[in-house]
């Protein structure tokens, strides 16, 4: 996500700032929340790839017999992907609003 582009269209006074100073609290937000990123990706794989997975193994659709097993498989993991980029902006985007409300531009 192009988190610039982002700021500059939901704070309009933020277009009188240099792009480079916007662009390092942009990089001091992902760098303070990667951790927290990535215990999300952790915690999404645990929580919804891994037993949609064990389901599609339970309920007998076989890796071997089945393409719709492999299509199924990829499409969870697509998921899980989607579900913890979208997490991942939001909490950046938290993260962007607190650096703007403690006027650190």
């Amino acid at each position: 996500m192009n988190y610039l582009n982002w700021l500059q269209k939901t704070y309009p006074e933020l277009n009188e700032i240099s792009n480079e100073t916007i662009n390092s609290h942009i990089d001091k937000a992902k760098s303070d929340t990667e951790l927290f990123r990535e215990f999300i990706k952790v915690l999404g794989s645990l929580f919804f790839i891994i037993p949609f997975n064990l389901y599609l193994y339970i309920s007998g659709i076989q890796a071997s017999n089945s393409p719709l097993y492999w299509f199924l498989a990829v499409a969870s993991i697509a998921v899980g992907g989607f579900i913890g980029l979208y997490c991942e902006q939001k909490v950046i985007k938290k993260r962007l609003k607190k650096i703007i409300q403690l006027k650190a531009f």
